[in-house]
């Protein structure tokens, strides 16, 4: 071996040392957590039980920035341009994976951010305003809007989300025409409903229990595969009139593009931990939710299929001039 390449290994050697030291060391200050809808929504909620967990076992605050706007582009956009170096990560839905069949997004999901762990999954639930709908079942519903096409209303968390998805699903198995309105996220969503205007929509379980218990919505069915804990005295769509129907979310975290894997596994065995903390569990269980923390990989192929799935629904709503 020559004098120069015995020196050229020697930086590399030294570069590895310095880069493994840095990775030790993280973290090593405050992480900032994007999520990309408003505050007091079902992710939200869902983000700050999670990453307080977290940031005990990170050693590091953890702070929630509420980024909402676009279906949460604006807020994933911000963590994809962000640098690689694990203090700024995305929790989102898993709408995300519409983004690279949309021409208004401006970064590339695949290559732009970095799965961490598909973090928790959960399920929806179709609402009416009692008062503007006096309707007791999910049948009752069907036969209504189909004997009034195109004039019932009915709201979800923005358009491109898990939500229109699930709504949209739902208005094809179902059969039926009606009006989707979008908000910037389930709670300004959920308010709309609650004054009727809309009269009708989808939310999540977990966020629209306490209107449903108040009476202010009415639960007619939920989207799952069961009943939800949330609900438990509610059909899914499938019982109550929609068989072949299931429509559900999860909630999911990325980092930037380019992160180094140490750090992305160092981020995601805080995200495992937490998903076998009991306590956790019992918190995000109460608030409707069912823990995954799958592994990078894991998420990684889960969201590739999710693209493709995503694609096939924008392509049928474009032909229906939904979408550009």
């Amino acid at each position: 071996m020559t004098k120069s390449m015995i020196v050229k290994l020697g930086l590399v050697l030294s570069l590895v040392l310095l880069a493994g030291s840095a990775f030790a060391e993280y973290p090593d200050h405050t992480i900032h957590m994007i999520v990309p809808y408003p505050a007091g929504g079902s992710t939200d909620v869902a983000a700050r039980i999670v990453s307080e967990n977290m940031s005990k076992q990170l050693g590091v605050p953890i702070i929630i920035e509420n980024r909402p706007g676009a279906s949460g582009f604006i807020g994933a956009g911000a963590v994809a341009r962000s640098e690689p170096d694990g203090y700024r990560l995305l929790f989102a839905g898993s709408g995300i994976s519409s983004g690279p069949s949309l021409k208004e997004v401006t970064f590339d999901l695949r290559k732009d951010l970095t799965p961490i762990s598909k973090v928790v999954s959960s399920q929806f639930s179709i609402l009416v305003n009692p008062k503007k709908f006096n309707l007791k079942t999910l049948q009752e519903f069907l036969d209504y809007a189909r004997a009034n096409p195109g004039k019932v209303s009915m709201a979800c968390s923005g358009a491109m989300t898990a939500a229109h998805f699930a709504l949209e699903a739902f208005r094809q198995k179902a059969g039926l025409d009606f009006v989707t309105i979008q908000y910037s996220g389930n709670a300004p969503a959920q308010t709309a409903m609650m004054v009727g205007e809309p009269p009708a929509g989808i939310d999540a379980a977990f966020s629209a229990k306490e209107a449903v218990n108040a009476g202010l919505l009415r639960a007619l069915a939920v989207t799952g595969s069961k009943r939800s804990p949330q609900m438990p005295d509610v059909p899914t769509a499938a019982e109550a009139g929609v068989p072949g129907y299931e429509g559900g979310f999860s909630l999911v975290m990325l980092a930037p593009g380019g992160t180094p894997k140490p750090i992305i596994d160092r981020i995601y065995k805080a995200v495992s931990s937490a998903m076998n903390d009991k306590a956790l569990v019992e918190r995000l269980q109460a608030t409707g939710y069912e823990p995954v923390g799958n592994t990078p990989e894991e998420y990684a192929a889960q969201l590739e299929i999710e693209i493709q799935q995503s694609a096939k629904i924008i392509e049928s709503l474009r032909a229906a001039g939904v979408v550009q």
